[in-house]
Order: structure tokens, then C-alpha cells, then sequence
């Protein structure tokens, strides 16, 4: 006699297999009822509150948000995963199960609004916010840099993102620059500006991250980012400046007053420009990297912390050697979560899907910064592809019917703070790769004239 005791609400036997089985589409049912309750926790579900007079969807706004995001936690997931997701949470949960095709929940993902994703973003700025983290000689850090993005050969995407120079039709993909704003404390994205990798340099980018640094912070950059206007312009604002020394830039004197060039550069309108001082007070430090390895032996730092007792030349030094911190960060973002090259085909869907990667990077931040301070461990020390895999798996424990949340959410924060990489200051890796590549010939041609040629 086959029993019938449903392991599983609206599964017997005769579809659930054995009981190992069954459990194991327990847990698989529990992912989006799990994340959903963990992300509850950071933002409020009613910002994703359907319009009102809209006909009832089996794919509402939280729950294509709350699919996105899983499928952005797992990186190289298809829609057609997500989809099969969403059908077992949907059956498990006695709700509407939708079609096995993907053109419904990609049509939800084209009626999510950027505002909206905007607007949660913020939210889980807030609590970061409230949870801030280390600072520097009393003052926060925010650090700023640039990366490169790829994302699939389509017109619409071709028509805003043209290609690099010099490629040929047809033969490469669209490129995006984008420039972040980081928390050097914490890793947060504070906040991003995106566009062409022809038009705009880094500098004008920069600048639409100016309202979301505030006075009293010290701004924190590379080389490539030392312009005259930009660090009047956060001297402006009682924001000081820590950054290497741009080259074309004389590096005699340990104190001097740069004066303002006489034509305003790209980015800037003339308005602004003539608001801005006539001098620009500036102090630079040096010091010598002896360790194997770096390639860098002398560094020029040039600042606008000018005052020697405050903030002597070791903490400075200090201070720019943790702006290799942003380069991590950008790795996170990139290669463990998959930013670097996105997936969707249309210039909308792919401004949607930065900012999903941006909440699930916070995300995740935001983890490792509670399981950080709940059990008293550095915070640097903590590994994000290990906290991201470890919320893959233990997202199921969050369903309300399967476990206790608070004691779910102990054990994860316990398991993330136990998870530390090796302290290995100073370590060094040549960047070589072991394994060949395949041994296939660049595309000079589109693949249309290709196959005609073969043909």
C-alpha cells in the first residue's frame, strides 16, 4: 500500500519520490519564502506594493524582486531557473503556479520601475547608516573608483553603449564605464554613475557623486582622479582629499598653493567653475614601498589635510595603502556576483540589473558587517564569496513554516564570522594563469559573413 502523508503541502508519494526526496523539495520550496523574510529584514515589502486597479499577478513586484535577487546571488542562474523557483515556492504555498515560460516573469522584471529600485537601495543605505562602521583619525572614508562593463551585442544596447574604440562591427561587445562610491569602513556601494566608455571620463562621473559625500568625510582616490576642479570642489564643501599624485605634477615642495586654471575642463559648466576658490592649499607626502612584489617603489601622495599633527605622514600613507580595499570590492561585485559582464538585452532591463547587483552586494555587506560585530571579529577577514555561498544554502532555513528565524539568523551571522581568510599582509601573486586558453582565433568578422564564407 503506498502511503500518502504529504511531506510537502499538495505533494503525496506518487510525486514526491522517497522521503529524502521530499525534504529535499522542502528546502527547495523554502528559497524564495526564506530570502523574502531575510531581505524583510533591511527593507520593507510595502515599497514593492502593487499600482492599485492592476489585474492579479502571479509574479507581483516583491516577488519578481524578490526572484531577481536570488538569481543575482547566483551567478550564471537563467530565467528559466528563477521561473522554476518561483513554481515550487508557488505550489508549496498553494498559490497560482505560473507558466513554464520565462516571458512572464521577464515581462515583470520590465514593469519593476528604477525608482523603485532606487528606493530600496536607500532603504538599506539607512540601515547602514545606523550601523557605521570604523573610522579613520574620527572621520569616515569613502573611496572612489572606475571599472569597465560588458553586457550582450544587441542594437539597443550597441545604439547607448557603443563600443570601445577601434573595435570592429560586430566583433565585440558594449562596453559601460561605471564609477562607485565605496565606504571604506563598511564596502557599502554608496552610490554609482554609469555611462559611455567614449564620452565620458571618470572625472564627470565623479562629480554626479557629489551629494552623497558629506562634509567632514575624507575622499580617498587613485591617480586618476587628481584634477584641480574636483578637489576644489569637495574643498568646497569641507571635504578633504587623499590621493597619488597625478604625474604631470610637480612634486618639489612639501607645501604649496595650486592656482586655478584659467579654462574650465570637461564636466564642469562655466557657473560652477567661477564659484570655485582661486587657490587650493595642498600638502604631499612621500614614502617608499620596500616589498618584494609591488612595483611601486616611490609614492607621492598629495592632500588637503594640512595639518602635520592631526594627521601625520605614517596614517596617511596608512590610510592610501587601504585603497587597494576598493579594488576587492569591485572584485566582489564583479567577478563572485557577476557584474562584469550582465545579461539582459535591452538598456532598461540592463540598468535594472546593476542596480539588483548592487543590493545583493550591500546585501551581503550588510551580513558580514552584522556577523562582524555580533562576534567581536575584524570585518576585512571575512570572505564575501564564502558569506554569499553561505546564504545560498542556508536561505531555506529563513521560511517561516520551516524554522526559527532568529535562531536561523544567530547560526548564519556565527557560521559567516567563523568563515576568515588567512591574514597574509603583503602577500603577492603574479598575474599569470596556469590553465591555456583554447586554441580558437579572435572574431575579426561578424559571424554572418563567417558562415558564408565557410559555406
Amino acid at each position: 500500500m503506498i502511503g500518502k502523508t504529504l511531506y510537502l503541502p499538495g505533494f503525496s508519494h506518487l510525486l514526491s519520490g522517497s522521503r529524502p526526496q521530499a525534504q529535499k523539495l522542502v528546502k527547495q520550496t523554502g528559497n524564495l519564502d526564506g530570502l523574502a523574510a531575510l531581505v524583510g529584514r533591511f527593507i520593507p515589502a510595502e515599497i514593492f506594493t502593487p499600482e492599485p486597479g492592476g489585474r492579479p499577478r502571479v509574479f507581483t513586484p516583491w516577488i519578481t524582486f524578490v526572484a531577481f535577487h536570488g538569481q543575482v546571488l547566483s551567478r550564471g542562474s537563467a530565467c528559466r531557473e528563477t521561473v522554476r523557483r518561483v513554481q515550487a515556492w508557488a505550489t508549496a504555498s498553494r498559490h497560482s503556479v505560473p507558466d513554464e515560460n520565462t516571458s512572464a516573469y521577464c515581462q515583470a522584471r520590465s514593469r519593476m520601475s528604477v525608482d523603485t529600485l532606487r528606493v530600496a537601495h536607500e532603504e538599506l543605505g539607512s540601515w547602514f547608516e545606523k550601523h557605521k562602521g570604523q573610522p579613520w583619525c574620527g572621520r569616515a572614508v569613502k573611496v572612489i573608483d572606475g571599472t569597465g562593463l560588458s553586457m550582450p551585442d544587441t542594437p539597443e544596447n550597441r545604439k547607448k553603449w557603443p563600443y570601445s574604440a577601434g573595435q570592429k562591427p560586430r566583433c565585440g561587445f558594449p562596453v559601460a564605464r561605471l564609477v562607485g562610491l565605496f565606504c571604506l569602513a563598511t564596502g557599502r556601494l554608496v552610490r554609482f554613475a554609469i555611462s559611455t566608455c567614449r564620452t565620458d571620463a571618470e572625472i564627470p562621473l565623479a562629480l554626479q557623486l557629489i551629494g552623497w559625500i558629506h562634509a567632514g568625510e575624507v575622499v580617498l582616490t587613485d591617480r586618476g582622479f587628481c584634477e584641480w576642479g574636483f578637489m576644489a570642489l569637495l574643498q568646497r564643501k569641507g571635504v578633504d582629499v587623499v590621493m597619488r599624485l597625478h604625474s604631470s605634477r610637480s612634486a618639489k615642495e612639501a607645501r604649496s598653493e595650486w592656482g586655478k586654471p584659467p579654462r574650465w575642463l570637461n564636466g564642469w559648466t562655466k557657473g560652477l567653475w567661477d564659484e570655485l576658490p582661486e587657490k587650493l592649499a595642498v600638502r604631499l607626502v612621500r614614502f617608499r614601498i620596500a616589498i618584494p612584489g609591488f612595483r611601486t617603489q616611490n609614492v607621492v601622495l598629495v592632500t588637503t589635510l594640512l595639518d602635520e599633527a592631526a594627521y601625520p605622514d605614517e596614517a596617511i600613507a596608512e590610510l592610501y595603502r587601504r585603497r587597494w580595499a576598493v579594488e576587492l570590492f569591485f572584485r566582489d561585485i564583479k567577478t563572485t556576483l557577476g557584474i562584469n559582464v550582465l545579461h539582459c538585452c535591452s538598456p532598461d532591463l540592463v540598468e535594472k540589473e546593476i542596480w539588483m547587483q548592487v543590493f545583493g552586494y550591500n546585501l551581503v555587506r550588510a551580513l558580514m558587517l552584522e556577523a562582524a560585530w555580533t562576534y567581536q571579529v575584524p570585518l576585512e577577514r571575512l570572505s564575501f564569496k564564502g558569506t554569499v555561498d553561505t546564504l545560498r544554502q542556508w536561505t531555506p532555513l529563513f521560511a517561516p513554516a520551516i524554522f526559527a528565524f532568529k535562531r536561523a539568523r544567530k547560526e548564519l551571522l556565527r557560521v559567516i564570522a567563523a568563515d576568515q581568510l588567512p591574514d597574509r599582509p603583503n602577500s603577492h601573486e603574479p598575474h599569470a594563469r596556469k590553465r591555456r586558453p583554447k586554441a580558437y582565433s579572435l572574431l575579426t568578422r561578424p559571424r554572418r559573413q563567417l558562415n558564408a564564407a565557410v559555406s
